[in-house]
């Protein structure tokens, strides 16, 4: 519990902040999507259909590195960052 001062004297605070926040991942394209999750795809080489789902979760640091890390192994590769239609960040050599 938390102490705040003040002029009555200190005041009990029942409630803190916490930076714990919950970090939720899935591996189903259609459930990222109801939960507006943001999305790492490798697209094929036309861009027109999604090989893979690299990374759907909650948390967009992580998709940013997910997918700076998959450039730099592999940069010929289609990828982009989406959070449901909104394309957020593509990479299309």
């Amino acid at each position: 519990m938390l102490y705040y001062g003040s002029p009555c004297g200190p005041i009990l605070w029942p409630y803190t902040m916490t930076d714990d926040w919950s970090h939720e991942e899935t591996d189903d394209p259609l459930y990222a999507d109801q939960r507006n999750f943001y999305k790492v795809e490798k697209w094929d080489t036309d861009g027109k259909r999604v090989q893979m789902l690299m990374f759907a979760g909650n948390n967009l640091d992580k998709a940013r590195s997910i997918f700076a890390e998959f450039i730099s192994r592999r940069p010929g590769a289609r990828l982009t960052i989406r959070q449901r239609t909104r394309v957020l960040t593509e990479w299309f050599p």
